[in-house]
């Protein structure tokens, strides 16, 4: 035996985790929370040459900011004043 304790071996997970150590079951659990939820998405590139899987992921990713900063800018259509209605 190494002489290790449970808390060093904690302690250790900890810094390596950069905070507390998460089990794989509850990474799994996150990770299909998130998906079900529609914060994360789970593509199968295994039909995709491996050369081809990297520029796949930067083209998603790209297409994922486009999309979020395109949702996040204010719209420049919108009225500036609203219309009155006297009745």
């Amino acid at each position: 035996m190494n002489g290790t304790s449970s808390q060093d071996l904690f302690r250790q997970a900890a810094e390596a985790e950069d905070g507390m150590p998460i089990s794989a079951g509850a990474r799994v659990a996150h990770v299909r929370a998130a998906v079900q939820s529609g914060r994360a998405l789970y593509v199968d590139l295994s039909a995709i040459p491996e050369d081809k899987r990297g520029p796949v992921v930067a083209q998603i990713t790209e297409l994922v900011k486009s999309a979020s900063s395109s949702a996040s800018r204010p719209q420049s259509h919108a009225p500036s004043e609203t219309p009155r209605s006297d009745k």
